[in-house]
């Protein structure tokens, strides 16, 4: 681009700039959205507050503390981590996505499957319970002693 381009597009933006103030107007916010809404209400700010959140259904989630609630067919986290530690016990970790090539995978995905559904699953939630059980009494003890 030479100058004369750069001046010409200079020239040209200037006058749009110029021309376009001339059709500019300024109007009050009334004439643009309308005239404010006057709204008296019936009940108090207490009585309209106590009734939402009277209703759990219709309170947001940032509104509630906590985790949201459990889907249905949720686990509990002592269940989550005995499964994984059944899991780990029978030796799938290790595996991708491409298990099924390994002769092995059959006989330790048996083995797993045998332990979920058998004592052993009960076992380790027990355990796991019980160890989050003591560690909350633990946390708990030094709290009470003072």
């Amino acid at each position: 681009m030479n100058r004369t381009h750069v001046l010409r597009i200079a020239a040209l933006a200037l006058s749009a700039a110029a021309s376009s103030s001339v059709f500019a107007q300024t109007i009050s916010a009334e004439e643009w959205v309308g005239s404010p809404i006057h709204f008296t209400s019936t009940q108090s700010r207490a009585e309209v507050t106590a009734g939402y959140f009277a209703s759990p259904s219709r309170a947001p989630q940032e509104l509630r503390v906590g985790p949201a609630d459990a889907g249905p067919g949720a686990m509990d986290r002592a269940t989550v981590a005995a499964d994984r530690n059944l899991w780990l016990r029978a030796g799938l970790a290790s595996y991708g996505e491409y298990a099924e090539m390994d002769p092995q995978y059959s006989k330790r995905m048996a083995n797993y499957m045998r332990m979920r559904s058998g004592p052993e699953f009960t076992a380790e939630l027990n355990r796991i319970e019980g160890a989050r059980s003591r560690s909350t009494a633990m946390i708990a003890a030094p709290a009470s002693a003072q």
